[in-house]
């Protein structure tokens, strides 16, 4: 209706904006009757084997999830200002949750599990507690308590983490839902190794020269993080047949080879000779491999790839000695879940601070600092930085497959103050009374 007129047909005619009248919806060859859904007059469902619908269902022997955390802890003193702590902490996950299309599609029959009784419906996701995870880590703490004018605390984490479905609702389908342990595999937010500094020192400076000379105080922050996985999933192509657009394809050589570094993908080849091959950046655009660098590089597709006409039909991609082509039609993909791994985070912070005294109960505080200090480009992971975003994990866009593309800031819509953007200073003033 034009902006201004009531709606009618309305649940309460006095709400503003009107509302949704109650109708009725049938699946036809069930006996679902929904009575009081909230639908728009005359809406309907029509559900049928031709025009197939699908469902959201949940297993009805749903259990609690639960988490078990265990650690052991060891703490020595070195003196009275310096203590190391070094600890084992675990734990184990069961009963989580996972979904899975129960109605797959078997990719070698082509036949759907409940195709003879539910001929009206295609897809059938089933929540239900498949899902498990296990983490295990060394955790180690150096402390500095304040004294000669120096404090710090260093950190260092060696933990592994192991599950089959880290992004719950936000996360794809298994490859293959008949076999979800399949997917156990290094968790989305494994990282192995991480370093965490903290550090200030007041620099010694004599009383007098109007405070010039005293006050100062250099402090830092310094976060290094190894890797962190990121997985494929085929949402065009649909080799399978199973229709749920989480196909991997076949990996030959070292994932490492296929490290996502920065703004470019993973060079990609549709043939041989000139413009087979290219690769793209996300600043300047796509790149052409030259005819013979293409020729050689789709050589090395054709000699693993297991299907000539799904190679041609999706083409491949080369990076170093290693290769990933398509599977063969009606299988899936020999590639393990979170194969491959991005370049890790660096950021070093640092900051200046100059006390100033006005007798004993004033005082101010100027604060010089720079994040990011040395300005290092920093890009996210290839899945994205935000849950629910599926960033360039896809071979079917093999334009941009395996590249960053953006800061981890930018990707997560949170540019400046998230984590991963260019240099900023900030200054300050502090004043105390």
């Amino acid at each position: 209706v034009p902006i201004g007129t009531p709606c009618p047909l309305t649940v309460d005619p006095g709400a503003p904006g009107g509302g949704n009248k109650f109708g009725t919806a049938t699946i036809p060859g069930a006996n679902l009757n929904w009575n009081g859904a909230l639908l728009p007059s005359g809406a309907g469902i029509s559900c049928t084997p031709a025009v197939p619908c699908s469902v959201a269902s949940v297993d009805p022997n749903f259990k609690t999830p639960f988490v078990v955390n265990w650690s052991l802890g060891i703490q020595h003193s070195f003196g009275s200002n310096l203590s190391l702590d070094v600890g084992y902490v675990g734990n184990h996950g069961d009963n989580l949750l996972g979904i899975t299309d129960i109605n797959m599609t078997d990719p070698a029959t082509g036949i759907a599990p409940y195709a003879a009784k539910f001929p009206y419906l295609q897809y059938i996701n089933y929540l239900s507690n498949y899902a498990r995870s296990n983490f295990d880590s060394l955790q180690t703490t150096l402390t500095k308590r304040l004294s000669h004018g120096l404090n710090f605390t260093v950190g260092y984490t060696y933990g592994h983490g192991l599950d089959n479905g880290s992004l719950n609702r936000f996360g794809l389908l298994p490859q293959d839902s008949r076999i979800p342990g399949g997917e156990y595999a290094n968790s989305d937010f494994d990282i192995r190794h991480r370093v965490s500094i903290t550090a200030s020192y007041a620099i010694p400076g004599p009383k007098g020269f109007g405070q010039v000379l005293s006050g100062w105080k250099l402090n830092t922050i310094v976060n290094l993080q190894g890797a962190q996985p990121w997985n494929t999933n085929d949402t065009g192509n649909g080799f399978s047949g199973n229709g749920d657009s989480s196909d991997r394809w076949n990996f030959y050589g070292n994932p490492t080879d296929f490290k996502a570094i920065g703004a470019h993908s993973i060079p990609y080849c549709t043939g041989a000779g000139n413009q087979g091959c290219s690769i793209t950046d996300a600043i300047t655009g796509q790149h052409f491999f030259t005819a013979a660098q293409s020729t050689g590089m789709w050589g090395q597709c054709t000699a693993v790839a297991p299907d000539l006409s799904t190679l041609n039909a999706g083409g491949c991609f080369v990076s170093g000695k290693s290769v990933m082509t398509p599977p063969k039609n009606g299988t899936f993909g020999t590639m393990g879940r979170n194969i491959f791994r991005d370049t890790g985070f660096k950021n070093v912070d640092f900051s200046i601070f100059k006390d100033f005294r006005f007798k004993e109960r004033f005082g101010a505080e100027f604060r010089f600092e720079v994040f990011n200090l040395f300005n290092h480009p920093i890009f996210a992971n290839p899945y994205g930085a935000a849950p629910g975003s599926s960033g360039q994990l896809d071979p079917s866009s093999p334009g941009i497959f395996g590249c960053g593309c953006a800061t981890p800031d930018a990707q997560a819509g949170n540019p400046i103050v998230g984590s991963g953007g260019s240099r900023d200073i900030q200054l300050g003033l502090k004043l105390s009374f």
